[in-house]
């Protein structure tokens, strides 16, 4: 019974740890931070003046890249915090596997739909079946 509750207590012990993980990462310029909590949450993201004198797409990069390097870092946190509980098990082999299928970014983007050409005798513009 004593190891029962001594891995209970544990457990609870590292769930509160696990809530109260934050990873806080700026970009190389500063000019973009985010808090990143467990599970991928963006709880804040800061921008300075000099991130406004970006282009929209730089911008948008920059907040893109940021956020997932605040992702990996969080991950990292919480694969630390659960080694003492579930280290060398396939359950930390199987949350191992999730966070790193997680980060990996999307192999294909999704190709714009093909529209059919417009008639000359064409009044409708929307890609209708009826003809």
């Amino acid at each position: 019974m004593r190891r029962v509750n001594d891995i209970q207590q544990r457990a609870e012990e590292t769930q509160a740890q696990l809530k109260a993980l934050r990873a806080h990462v700026s970009s190389p310029d500063r000019s973009v931070t985010v808090t990143m909590a467990p599970g991928g949450r963006m709880e804040k993201l800061s921008l300075t003046p000099s991130a406004m004198r970006m282009s929209h797409d730089q911008l948008a990069a920059m907040i893109t890249e940021t956020v997932s390097r605040g992702h990996a870092a969080v991950a990292e946190q919480m694969e630390a915090t659960m080694q003492p509980l579930i280290g060398g098990t396939t359950a930390m082999d199987f949350l191992r596997d999730q966070v790193t299928a997680a980060q990996q970014p999307e192999e294909t983007e999704e190709q714009p739909r093909q529209q059919r050409p417009l008639r000359p005798d064409d009044d409708e513009p929307f890609n209708t079946i009826y003809r």
